[in-house]
């Protein structure tokens, strides 16, 4: 009976023994499951990771964009001696900091995950504080002032936060996982990160359209060079024509229902030569060359038709473009036609833009193209304070059956030069200036190139003849070639 109550008793031992064994082996193989680390997706590495890159004032924090200083693209990470420097504003943007300036001292203090760094303006060593000591760490670089914004080493944040820091070429990584990426095998999203990082302007989001609208400053729009418009129906009334535009070669006549053209000889006779329907007397611009007419109107949307001339007994509309802004500028450069117009938010805050293209054969219409913009491809000039939509379309005169391209842009402003395929914009925030350079290709309209300017920008022209930008400040004039290469 003893011996059978043992047998019992070790039975159930090796039961329960059994019991655990199963459950360890089950739990080493639910372990052998997780993703090893060259399994980690590149999304998973972003996450917690601050992606910047040198000479950019954009920042891709937890995988989503942001600016350094959403009012100040200027505020960008620079090397200086061989040494990666930040403005101290990033680290408010990405890691939450707090950041205080002291008058008396002259000190700056960020204070961030319970510890406190002082530093002295170009000093080489720093205060280090946290809830149990104090203690000096000195600097292998000395802390700067670079256009009144306060820069420190990145490789002494990097240390005193435990942070680690990738680098490839132009792109910096700040994380807490050392050897993030492999350059080799992974340089194709090293690349798209570096390509996403130095994206400007940058795309636009409904906070974008909070900070345009909390400082709004009314930007005047270019006056039209149009003759005589706002008086026009009353004029017109007379029944007697109106001149509405002088070029070197032609008068622009309105009458009642017609846009008539008269060439004017060397000795200042006018010929007639042809003559168009008008179809509104709110006519914007006009814009005349040897076989190519454009009229702009304005109602309810902007329209501007576009006229092959070149048999002045058969005129022929060959495109239609409209457009839900108001009128701001056409440009010809070249074979290219420009048309620069603008939504303003703060009055039409539920109205996003659109073009429709409307093609014409033999003055009828055969086909209508819609573009309609939604935030997430409208693109954001951070260091403008304009309350406009700005709308750039451009499409060649000779090509029509060439897409008409066009891209939208929130705050761009009112500095803008054409040179051919090449646009310029100019931004200003105080004497600090932004020269952002694109080229319209046939993919649309590419961003390049951005050149920062201290000073009073007066204004800027393209010397065509000796193909360079020329940069008027309130002393001195600065050039630049097609590269933004300073002359």
């Amino acid at each position: 009976m003893k011996n059978k109550i043992i047998l019992n008793i070790l039975i159930v031992y090796f039961s329960i023994l059994t019991v655990v064994l199963l459950v360890q082996i089950s739990s080493k193989k639910t372990s052998a499951i997780e993703p090893l680390p060259s399994e980690i997706t590149s999304e998973d590495k972003l996450k917690n990771s601050v992606v910047l890159a040198i000479n950019s004032p954009v920042a891709i924090i937890n995988e989503k964009q942001f600016l350094i200083d959403e009012k100040d693209s200027t505020l960008v990470p620079i090397i200086e001696e061989g040494k990666v420097y930040i403005p101290v504003k990033l680290l408010k943007t990405a890691f939450g900091a707090d950041i205080n300036f002291s008058k008396q001292t002259k000190e700056t203090i960020i204070r961030l995950y319970n510890k406190a760094m002082i530093f002295s303006n170009n000093g080489t060593s720093i205060k280090l504080i946290d809830n149990t000591s104090e203690e000096t760490v000195d600097l292998d670089a000395t802390s700067k002032i670079i256009n009144d914004r306060f820069y420190i080493p990145l490789r002494n944040f990097a240390d005193i936060f435990e942070k680690e820091v990738f680098y490839n070429n132009d792109l910096i990584i700040i994380s807490n996982i050392e050897n993030l990426f492999d350059p080799i095998e992974e340089i194709n999203t090293l690349q798209e990160l570096e390509k996403q990082v130095k994206q400007l302007p940058i795309v636009g989001n409904e906070d974008n359209l909070k900070h345009l609208l909390k400082e709004i400053t009314q930007n005047e729009i270019i006056k039209t060079e149009l003759l005589n418009i706002d008086n026009l129906n009353k004029m017109l009334e007379q029944n007697k024509p109106v001149i509405i535009k002088k070029t070197n070669n032609f008068n622009i006549y309105a009458t009642q229902g017609f846009i008539e053209a008269y060439f004017v000889t060397k000795n200042k006779q006018e010929v007639f030569s042809f003559k168009v329907e008008k179809s509104s007397n709110n006519i914007k611009d006009i814009q005349i060359t040897d076989d190519r007419f454009i009229v702009t109107y304005l109602d309810k949307n902007l329209k501007i038709t576009i006229y092959d001339i070149s048999n002045k007994d058969h005129i022929k509309i060959i495109e239609t473009i409209e457009s839900n802004g108001s009128f701001y500028k056409n440009i010809i450069d070249g074979n290219n036609l420009y048309t620069i117009s603008k939504i303003d938010i703060s009055k039409e805050k539920e109205k996003l833009p659109y073009i429709l293209e409307y093609i014409y054969k033999d003055n009828s219409m055969v086909d209508i193209k819609e573009n309609v913009f939604s935030l997430e491809n409208i693109f954001y000039f951070p260091d403008m304070n304009d309350n406009m939509y700005t709308l750039v379309s451009y499409v060649n005169l000779y090509k029509i059956d060439e897409p008409l391209y066009s891209s939208v842009y929130l705050g761009m402003g009112n500095n803008i030069m054409t040179n051919e395929d090449m646009m310029y914009v100019i931004t200003t925030n105080n004497d600090n200036n932004n020269l952002y350079q694109f080229k319209c290709t046939l993919d649309g309209i590419e961003y390049i190139k951005r050149q920062f300017i201290k000073g009073n920008v007066k204004s800027f022209e393209i010397d065509k003849e000796n193909n360079f930008l020329k940069v008027n400040l309130n002393d001195n004039t600065l050039y630049f070639d097609n590269e933004l290469n300073q002359r």
